[in-house]
């Protein structure tokens, strides 16, 4: 199947300088994003999981044309999502929705839950079809009588299955979900993946989802992605990476989730230190600081990336798959 979302060496620098830099001409430009590849198909769903400040919302506003000096290629159905205007870039702005965070406070309490669905439609001047935010609300699990209520009213599972509504209401192509179950109890988390599941083979969506939460990327993504220092240290399929880690940070990763088996807990990887600055990038591999398994030349050289048939990933030692006992 072809990719709908196609990147190829991204690149997104952000200065942070002010004027006085500028004018002593230092170089005061970082790379919140460097050198990242990724391909997403319709019906299909991708994960991007690391740290706070790994780079996953700069890539995920980067491939919308959004915020940032970008470089690279960045092509949504085969055609460059840089250089857009007019009717093209409005086709953009609905083919790619995006779901926030925070599901109450991202809703105006100005609006009725009816108002909040039909806003984008007045936003992009599209005339309202009758019935449509029932419909809406029908296909995210929710009752007609909900269009009258506003944000306050909902519980937080509620509120999210409104910012499902209303991120579906111009059927968009692609829907990238920013943290789609922080905040919600465990039941409800489970309620709302399904939905997105649901949802995904329904409508033949592809979703990029950012999160933290790894059992969120076990449940309901195809692809998984691990970002550190806004790179990607490993790639691949999901089922492939939680079964043998090749990238000590993402066997780190996976060993912060709850682990009920002992022969697990055992083999963990304790992450230490702090993520590095962006500004003081590390020399060689930029993980080495805070590998258990570094070695000298992890800090003197970047390691290449190795391709797998289920994966890639950039390390000079990579985790082995272990032997049976």
């Amino acid at each position: 199947m072809s990719a709908l979302l196609t990147v190829r060496d991204l690149h997104v620098r952000f200065n942070t300088g002010g004027p006085l830099a500028r004018a002593l001409g230092r170089d005061t430009h970082i790379e919140g994003v460097a050198g990242v590849d990724l391909d997403i198909a319709p019906g299909e769903t991708m994960a991007l999981v690391g740290e706070s400040g790994s780079g996953k919302t700069t890539l995920a506003r980067a491939v919308a044309g959004l915020g940032g000096d970008i470089t690279g290629e960045v092509l949504f159905d085969g055609k460059p999502v840089a250089g857009r205007t007019g009717g093209e870039a409005k086709a953009l702005r609905r083919d790619v929705a995006f779901m926030f965070q925070d599901a109450v406070s991202s809703l105006s309490p100005r609006f009725t839950i009816r108002g909040l669905i039909e806003e984008p439609f007045r936003i992009h001047g599209q005339p309202i079809p009758e019935g449509e935010v029932e419909r809406l609300l029908g296909l995210v699990g929710l009752s007609a009588e909900m269009a009258d209520r506003r944000p306050h009213e909902l519980s937080g599972g509620q509120a999210r299955r409104v910012g499902v509504a209303r991120a579906l209401a111009l059927e968009p192509r692609l829907v990238i979900a920013d943290e789609p179950t922080a905040g919600l109890d465990v039941s409800v988390q489970s309620e709302v993946l399904n939905l997105l599941n649901d949802l995904r083979e329904r409508l033949d969506l592809a979703i990029l989802i950012i999160t933290h939460n790894l059992n969120i990327v076990r449940h309901v993504a195809d692809k998984m992605a691990i970002m550190y220092l806004g790179r990607f240290v490993e790639i691949g399929e999901t089922q492939a990476i939680f079964a043998q880690p090749r990238h000590p940070y993402t066997k780190a990763l996976l060993s912060a989730n709850p682990i009920i088996d002992a022969e697990a807990r055992r083999d963990r990887i304790a992450l230490e230190g702090e993520v590095p600055s962006l500004t003081q990038r590390p020399e060689g591999c930029e993980f080495h600081g805070r590998c258990p398994f570094a070695r000298d030349l992890c800090a003197r050289e970047a390691p290449d990336r190795t391709r797998e048939p289920a994966r890639s990933y950039t390390c000079h030692f990579p985790l082995e798959e272990e032997a049976p006992a």
